[in-house]
């Protein structure tokens, strides 16, 4: 049985991929659905993710992929819903979070983990969350849980 996601439960922290955003915004992409449903059970409190956490990494890895998929204009879209957005809080990781993201992407020398998304998980670590909104599995390598399909909010 998944984990309950009812309004009753305390919010938690949640941090949004570069993947899940790429699908938001890209109705091509084959889990669009599946990530405008996450997003509308995040804004009605039915999915409850409160604060919503990007890194500016992340950021960065998105416009370049929309960027080349997508075209520039929607790439510049992109960057400005992002920034625009009440609910989404951009991190500009300082030199200690760099520091501890070199480290850890040496560690995981077995794995394919993106940089950007060990910085995701050094972030999470330093604000004790938990969750990540996305569709790669390595984050569950680097221990998150991965929303929605871990806790089967579709």
């Amino acid at each position: 049985m998944p984990p309950s996601t009812s309004t009753a439960d305390a919010a938690r922290s949640l941090f949004v991929d570069t993947g899940a955003l790429f699908a938001v915004f890209n109705p091509n992409d084959e889990r669009h659905d599946a990530a405008r449903v996450v997003m509308q059970k995040i804004r009605t409190g039915e999915a409850p993710y409160r604060p919503l956490y990007i890194s500016s990494f992340a950021v960065g890895e998105l416009a370049t992929l929309m960027l080349r998929k997508l075209g520039h204009d929607a790439a510049v879209e992109g960057i400005q819903r992002i920034r625009e957005s009440p609910n989404l809080i951009i991190l500009y990781p300082g030199p200690a979070a760099f520091a501890n993201t070199c480290a850890e992407f040496s560690r995981y020398d077995d794995q394919q983990i993106s940089f950007v998304d060990h910085m995701t998980g050094v972030l999470a670590d330093e604000r004790d969350a938990t969750h990540v909104f996305a569709f790669d599995s390595d984050f569950r390598t680097l221990g998150l849980t991965v929303v929605p399909e871990d806790v089967g909010i579709l």
